[in-house]
């Protein structure tokens, strides 16, 4: 790569070779931090998003290589672009497997609080990414998932929408389910959804009792 300029380039273009750019910041740390540089701060979306591209990717093999731009990332949580909190809460839950110092504890508050958050689909990318959080943070485990299961008694979106939402809470009850220890509030929440009005609620549901419970 000649210059910055010409990464930009290369990295704006719709079909930038992600894969590419994700290996070569494994073994690259000034271009690590340059990626990571145009992610945080670049205004042009094909860039900043490609970049997260780039690093979700490495982060997920790699994510050791990652954790020193831990506060980098948490500093996206309340960005006004609810692009960069996605790509807080996905980066942020990566990191959790290498959180040697616990630095996810004092964030513990606002990370959940996007479960509630202002973009519907930022709400989902929170809870889809709980999965990797429940793995890694075993001592959260229980207080995580009372946060799933009261969900809609803090939420402000329509009923509709709750009822999506608890379609990936199924999913993410479904990837811990094994570890649980008491599965008793768990096994009545899913089974409540039997009756949801949302479909891709209810075969989550289905799928999970006809898994774990029958």
């Amino acid at each position: 790569m000649n210059s910055k300029n010409d990464l930009i380039l290369e990295i704006s273009r719709k079909k930038a070779d992600i894969n590419k750019f994700a290996k070569k910041i494994v073994d690259d740390p000034e271009l690590r931090d340059e990626i990571v540089n145009l992610m945080l701060n670049h205004p042009q979306i094909m860039v900043y998003y490609h970049s997260y591209y780039i690093i979700s990717r490495a982060s997920k093999s790699h994510p050791h290589l990652f954790y020193k731009y831990w506060d980098d990332f948490r500093s996206l949580l309340n960005h006004e672009n609810s692009y960069h909190r996605d790509f807080a809460l996905f980066l942020l839950a990566n990191l959790t497997r290498v959180d040697r110092e616990d630095k996810f504890y004092p964030i513990f508050e606002d990370y959940f609080s996007h479960i509630h958050d202002q973009k519907f689909s930022t709400a989902q990318k929170c809870i889809k990414n709980t999965s990797i959080i429940l793995e890694n943070k075993e001592k959260l485990r229980e207080k995580i998932i009372n946060i799933l299961l009261y969900m809609d008694k803090k939420s402000n979106f329509p009923e509709k929408q709750k009822a999506l939402l608890k379609a990936e809470i199924i999913q993410v009850f479904s990837h811990i389910y094994p570890h649980l220890k008491d599965k008793k509030q768990v096994n009545d929440f899913v089974k409540a959804q039997l009756n949801s009005r949302s479909p891709k609620t209810r075969k989550n549901a289905k799928e999970f009792v006809e898994k774990y419970l029958l």
